[in-house]
């Protein structure tokens, strides 16, 4: 999970967010079981809208395995940090809303923690949290970090399949590669902490 810096909420969620919220709310409350399906406004969805900007403030990178590229290997998914169909009423929040590949999200799968990181707060550092192994792939809590910062490390850790053997091996996949001389420059390749660091 880089650190990165949430961009400004687009014209789109400013106007509407509010409303949809509060549509997808009521159809809850009529429906528990409804399934959701973003609301649409000028033509395209609400989806198509939010994405771009998603997109760019994590620079195509998934926000929490920091895998790249996801577009063109997963769907662009975007990710509801409180689950939509847990807090409903924040499901076009912009805040809420993250770009994701489909690993994380189907990881994670409507799952929700208080103690759940985000790496776009204020006071995220990704060396508060974490640490790499860096002969195995494998990502755990910081083993300086406090009681309390390496449960939110494993709560997130464990919610999102960051440490599962497949993220391990490409984590190795993608040091191999970060090693080849034409590869130095690291914003276009997945895991930037674990090559930065390794």
């Amino acid at each position: 999970m880089r650190k990165f810096n949430r961009a400004a909420e687009p014209a789109i969620c400013t106007t509407h967010s509010e409303k949809w919220n509060n549509q997808w709310v009521a159809l809850r409350n009529t429906n528990p079981n409804a399934s959701f399906q973003w609301y649409r406004v000028e033509n395209k969805s609400a989806h198509e809208h939010m994405l771009p900007t998603l997109y760019d403030q994590s620079q195509g990178h998934c926000c929490f395995c920091d895998a790249f590229p996801v577009r063109g290997v997963s769907n662009d998914t975007i990710e509801h940090f409180r689950p939509k169909s847990q807090f409903p009423h924040l499901a076009y929040t912009w805040i809420n809303l993250y770009y994701c590949c489909d690993a994380c999200q189907s990881a994670k799968h409507e799952q929700w923690d208080d103690q759940l990181l985000h790496a776009d707060a204020d006071d995220y550092q990704f060396s508060r949290y974490f640490e790499f192994d860096f002969t195995t792939g494998s990502i755990k809590p910081n083993s300086l970090a406090n009681e309390a910062d390496q449960k939110r490390a494993a709560v997130t850790i464990t919610l999102y399949g960051l440490d599962s053997q497949a993220r391990r091996r490409n984590r190795l996949w993608a040091a191999e590669d970060y090693a080849k001389p034409a590869n130095k420059s690291n914003e276009r390749l997945p895991y930037r902490d674990f090559l930065g660091a390794s």
